[in-house]
């Protein structure tokens, strides 16, 4: 008999070009916990950009806020994150910036089904 079970651990790598505001970046599923490894934004523009790092818990509306506008200039990267990141199950992870286009963000999590 075959079953759907989710693996015990899963290394995912995701990528997004930011939209002007708030842009979802992950968010734990019901099934499992996560660890963020990583976080690089990278400016493509002509001029500093400005990005946002926030986190809200499940449950709760109240957005929590890791870096307020921290400065990325022109060709450079900038990794927010000082160490790893736990999210728990239902917690969702926010990159923000003020020009459309101007910042790629790339995500690295271990998802873990062990709770």
């Amino acid at each position: 008999m075959a079953t759907n079970t989710i693996p015990l651990n899963k290394f995912r790598l995701l990528a997004s070009t930011l939209a002007s505001g708030s842009t979802l970046i992950y968010s734990s599923s019901l099934d499992v916990s996560t660890i963020v490894l990583s976080c690089q934004v990278t400016n493509k523009s002509a001029t500093t950009q400005y990005t946002t790092v926030q986190l809200t818990k499940s449950g709760s509306a109240e957005v929590f806020t890791l870096m307020k506008d921290g400065a990325i200039p022109v060709s450079e990267s900038l990794n927010p994150l000082a160490g790893k990141l736990v999210l728990e199950k239902g917690d969702s992870f926010y990159l923000t910036s003020n020009t459309s286009g101007s910042l790629d963000a790339v995500l690295s999590v271990l998802e873990n089904a062990n709770n």
